[in-house]
């Protein structure tokens, strides 16, 4: 039994996720802001663990030394969040903690709707076939992405972060300052030899967070992805094949589809000044006033 697409093992997931979130809830809610404080803090540590902990299981053992390191570093925006979180979580810039819940509590809802790395027979480009449903890494994987949810969800919950629709325009520009991040990253690695140098900027291989292009077995993400790239971002000139301009390509799809996203953030957790913004909420004062005078 494998995962796939509304299948019973991608409900069964799901329904985990939304139960433990409960029990989470149920188990904080009569403790003190200094126990939950800390509480989510030790669940950032223990997705650090988590994280790391792929070195140690199928098929990341298959990779050699020192290889395996590519595989827990800014690999993509989730690696990066698992590596972040610890230091995000006590930054004083409230951009840097926009980010980090926004990203987190998104990006750990779209790894349970479309989990890319539970469907995708595809590891490091190379074809091993799709990994059983309840296998250490499946398990693993969803621990991992459902943890970089819970801890900033319940940082939002318990108000250890609020956000404010003032700075919800800057949430699209540090998610391209991730990517640019991820890049540099598979530059490096790529440059002390730790991934053969022919396949840099080929999207059929690492290619993390699609910052080269969308792969050809990612079709259906593509199209959503590529509905706002223009033509001319769509070829990159240090590449010989087909590929997209590295990161740039993403400029429009992550300010368009981020800005939706922060959008819904702010409808939910500073609803008052979002809808007065749209002026969908101009009339509400007279409202109430009418409602105090009967």
């Amino acid at each position: 039994m494998v995962v796939e697409m509304f299948n019973l093992p991608y409900f069964i997931y799901i329904a985990a996720a939304l139960f433990l979130t409960w029990l989470t809830l149920q188990f904080l809610n009569g403790k003190s802001e200094t126990y939950r404080y800390w509480f989510i803090y030790g669940l950032i540590l223990f997705n650090l663990f988590v994280h790391f902990a792929k070195t140690l299981i199928y098929p990341y053992t298959t990779l050699g030394f020192p290889e395996i390191f590519t595989k827990v570093s800014f690999e993509n925006i989730c690696a990066v969040s698992a590596l972040l979180f610890p230091i995000l979580f006590f930054a004083k810039s409230k951009t840097l903690r926009d980010y980090m819940v926004m990203v987190g509590v998104a990006s750990g809802i779209i790894t349970f709707i479309y989990p890319i790395d539970a469907l995708s027979p595809m590891f490091n480009a190379v074809l091993i076939g799709v990994k059983p449903a309840f296998s250490i890494e499946v398990i693993r994987f969803y621990l991992s992405h459902f943890l970089i949810f819970l801890s900033p969800f319940l940082m939002l919950h318990y108000r250890i972060h609020e956000l404010s629709f003032k700075r919800a325009y800057r949430a699209p520009f540090m998610l391209l300052s991730i990517l640019v991040i991820i890049f540099i990253n598979e530059a490096l690695i790529t440059l002390f030899g730790w991934v053969p140098k022919e396949q840099f900027f080929n999207p059929e291989h690492r290619n993390p967070s699609f910052i080269f292009g969308v792969r050809g077995d990612l079709t259906g993400l593509g199209m959503v992805l590529g509905a706002f790239v223009p033509m001319f971002l769509r070829v990159n000139p240090f590449f010989n094949g087909d590929a997209f301009f590295p990161v740039l390509w993403l400029l429009f799809p992550a300010l368009i589809y981020g800005s939706l996203i922060a959008l819904v953030f702010m409808l939910i957790y500073d609803t008052d000044t979002t809808l007065r913004f749209f002026k969908l909420k101009a009339r509400l004062p007279k409202q109430e006033e009418t409602t105090k005078s009967l």
